[in-house]
């Protein structure tokens, strides 16, 4: 899937150690498309992320194998609202029901987790799940928070608080993350309200890279 080369994303996951036994690896393309960021949301729609849900909807159409993962709803509104073709728009209500096209966190924004304030970080999540729900019929189930710098213990109890099922991070100090890497402890449970108790629970899962792409150690790609 060619057209998905700005925005596919690998995890991998290894099930042997032996150099010569197979990797079972589960590739994931996503959306991952910063709002805001170097160019406007005018500019980033014109350049890249009007073509990306309009080429994944076609293609994703094309083989019931093919799945894709939808993040921020910000350009995804915008698309369906300006760009969107009603022959489009009637292939991802199939695509939905059918699981194949799946949208996590749902929010307008993977919203930063330093500075942001918390009544923005509602007032964004509310917006996009309301109009999943509303043209959709579903809720997101879980966050693909990959790319905000550091990780506050706020996101997470908002994201169980809005029932999500599991959380996905990846930018976390390089000494934390490389010891978590040692002792095997990328999985855990964050309970990042003590005060909300089990409410506030979510399985975590930390990317083992530094990034969140390929793997370096493994040839599928040189980016």
């Amino acid at each position: 899937m060619t057209f998905l080369a700005r925005v596919v994303s690998l995890l991998c996951f290894f099930f042997s150690c032996g150099e010569n036994e197979p990797i079972q690896t589960f590739v994931i393309p996503h959306s991952h498309m910063d709002v805001g960021w170097v160019y406007t949301i005018q500019e980033s729609m014109h350049a890249y992320a009007a073509n990306v849900y309009t080429t994944v909807t076609e293609e994703l159409s094309k083989a019931p194998e093919r799945r894709f993962i939808a993040v921020e709803q910000e350009f995804f509104r915008l698309w369906w609202d300006t760009v969107a073709t009603e022959s489009h728009k009637k292939q991802v209500r199939q695509l939905v029901r059918e699981g194949r096209l799946e949208f996590i966190i749902g929010g307008q924004v993977m919203h930063d987790e330093a500075v942001t304030d918390l009544n923005d970080e509602i007032l964004q999540m509310t917006e996009g799940h309301g109009f999943l729900y509303e043209t959709f019929g579903v809720r997101p189930q879980f966050s693909w928070h990959v790319d905000p710098f550091g990780a506050s213990a706020t996101t997470p109890v908002l994201f169980a608080l809005a029932g999500f099922n599991a959380h996905l991070i990846s930018r976390i100090d390089y000494d934390l993350k490389d010891s978590m890497q040692k002792s095997k402890n990328l999985q855990f449970v964050w309970r990042g309200s003590p005060s909300l108790k089990e409410k506030q629970q979510i399985f975590t899962h930390t990317m083992d890279q530094f990034s969140y792409c390929t793997p370096s150690h493994l040839p599928f790609s040189n980016r």
